[in-house]
């Protein structure tokens, strides 16, 4: 790149000689990218060099790359920035693909950097020369493809413009993953000096600054919109997962307590309180013929993410409300129950803040009815969990109850998602889980990410399938020791033996369920991490005493329980609830 050019502190530095590397690193720098998640490979060379030779980037090794991603995923949903994710070229790219996929839809910003061999090698018969640009377009909001020369002015200043527009499609207009292929020409490990200032040779690029805008309802719209709130009898307004500011529970507590409202939330919807509806799995069996037509809503107001309940989803597909109003700065038409009438494009904030204080009451017993319906099927809960035997079910309640105050909980899919839905929970718990796709390939790996990002008590309840699947996330260096993981062992995938289908054929239930064999308790052997087990009510009592003591590293706790009593239960869980 010439002579030098002089960083911010007047320093002379080195960086790669590739000088789409070398403007990489330093644009992300200079736009607060903080951290980089990266994994070994030869044609990254110019990524690692530049990433790993920039004072202000903290580049963290994860060696596999699927793992990686969900660990940078875990990362970024803690920091609120992106964080930079960087490969080599081939397959390892293609390996990024379920983490991606779920911050696309659970709006988690990631700076996917990618190596590539040049263009020109592509099914040439090279090795690790894949049709790589665009590969993951699909669940990116932006895929960016940087020349591979820049021998001339144009040429920097567009790849510039490129990596500008690429780190700030990462946040706006909404968070997200964004893929930028770099591709390099050998040889990759060259070294240049690197400076800032007004005499170098080679200019670098600007940073372009984001001026930061917030949208709102007009006027006119805004009036409109709380004179329906005020003459509706009948609103229901349904979260979904999200982490959300004091002010909108605030603005939602103000719609909860008025007599046409009810507010409807989640675990993941970090948003309980005593004046909304927490458990929906459970509450939604309470609804009858006899009490339909009066829970029914006539407007329902979504907004957020992921929504778990599937009992919900279907009452709210088959009601059809009048009019739905869906909340969302950046989702067009986002239908989940049929029904939507109102697009709604600012932010929840925005909106409830707009309308919130100025909805009067309207003569309904609405949400009067909803709260009978709550504490009916939660007097019906607390009994049928206090008899109910040694199952998944009753020891989900014990650990609840035993997490200690001020942590975040993870949620692995599928069952742990589900479980956790139907215990009320307490205040000062913050609730994460991969619900953007549901999968279970990556939730221990979130977690792992998530824990050394926030260094705070991380708990994650996963199931033994979930964890053996993602035992990668151990194969790192950045476990916090303040990381709790408990898997509720029921020998494999037990969710197939309540869903209505598989378990109804004996000869097919093993190609769902896939008993697998493994213990949980060998694989936390192997990365030498203490772990514990519990068998009954007694021995988890004890266990979790033992769990959440100080240790220098994570540690995890292994709840036997058994895969044919589990579904039994929570069958007739939900059948005692309803009569």
């Amino acid at each position: 790149m010439g002579k030098a050019l002089a960083d911010s502190f007047g320093r002379v530095t080195m960086s790669s000689d590739h000088p789409a590397a070398a403007e990489l690193a330093r644009l992300c720098a200079a736009k607060g990218v903080r951290h980089a998640v990266i994994s070994p490979g030869s044609r990254s060379a110019p990524l690692v060099i530049a990433f790993t030779k920039h004072a202000e980037i903290a580049c963290h090794l994860v060696i596999d790359e699927r793992s990686a991603a969900f660990f940078a995923l875990g990362m970024a949903q803690q920091l609120h920035a992106p964080v930079a994710l960087i490969c080599t070229s081939g397959s390892a790219v293609l390996n990024y693909g379920p983490a991606i996929a779920e911050a696309f839809y659970q709006r988690v910003p990631l700076l996917v950097i990618t190596a590539d061999r040049p263009e020109e090698w592509v099914d040439q018969g090279e090795g690790q020369a894949i049709r790589q640009q665009g590969v993951l377009a699909l669940h990116m909001k932006r895929s960016v493809q940087l020349p591979r020369l820049m021998s001339d002015g144009l040429a920097r200043w567009h790849a510039g413009r490129l990596i500008n527009e690429a780190i700030d499609s990462t946040l706006l207009p909404v968070p997200g993953p964004v893929h930028v292929n770099a591709p390099f020409a050998e040889p990759l490990y060259g070294l240049t000096e690197q400076a800032d200032d007004d005499h170098s040779i080679v200019q670098p690029s600007r940073p372009i600054a984001q001026v930061m805008t917030e949208s709102f309802v007009l006027p006119d719209h805004a009036r409109w919109l709380i004179a329906n709130l005020s003459h509706c009898r009948k609103v229901m307004v349904l979260c979904g997962q999200g982490q959300w500011s004091a002010g909108l529970k605030q603005q939602l507590g103000q719609l909860a307590a008025l007599p046409q409202v009810t507010v409807m939330v989640e675990a993941t919807s970090n948003l309980d309180d005593a004046a909304f509806i927490t458990g929906i799995d459970r509450v939604i069996e309470g609804v009858n013929e006899s009490n339909a037509a009066d829970l029914k809503p006539d407007l329902l107001i979504t907004f957020g993410g992921a929504v778990v309940s599937k009992r919900v989803k279907g009452l709210l597909r088959q009601w059809r409300p009048e009019q739905h109003w869906n909340i969302d700065a950046g989702q067009r038409h986002y239908d989940t129950y049929q029904s939507l009438t109102h697009d709604i494009a600012v932010s929840p904030e925005v909106f409830f803040a707009q309308v919130a204080a100025s909805v009067k009451p309207s003569e309904s017993i609405y949400g009067e009815a909803w709260r009978m319906v709550d504490a009916r099927t939660r007097e019906r809960h607390a009994a049928i969990v206090e008899r109910t035997p040694w199952c998944d079910l009753k020891a989900s309640g014990i650990i609840l109850e035993r997490i200690p105050d001020g942590s975040d909980v993870h949620l692995a899919n599928s069952t742990p998602a589900r479980y956790v839905q139907l215990f009320d929970r307490r205040q000062g718990l913050r609730w994460f889980s991969n619900r953007g796709t549901s999968g279970i390939d990556g939730c221990t790996s979130t977690a792992v990410g998530s824990a050394f990002a926030s260094q705070r008590p991380t708990t994650l309840i996963t199931g033994d399938t979930a964890f053996l699947y993602d035992s990668n996330a151990f194969w790192n260096r950045h476990l916090s020791p303040l990381l709790r993981v408990i898997v509720i062992d029921n020998g494999g995938g037990n969710i197939f033996r309540y869903i209505d289908g598989p378990d109804q054929d004996p000869a097919l239930l093993p190609w769902f369920e896939a008993r697998h064999g493994r213990d949980p308790m060998t694989l936390l052997q192997s990365f030498g991490l203490p772990g514990y087990e519990a068998f009954d009510e007694t021995s988890l009592h004890g266990a979790l005493e033992q769990l959440y003591a100080p240790h220098d590293t994570p540690a995890a706790l292994v709840v036997r329980t058994d895969a044919e009593l589990s579904p039994q239960v929570l069958r007739a869980y939900f059948k005692q609830l309803r009569d």
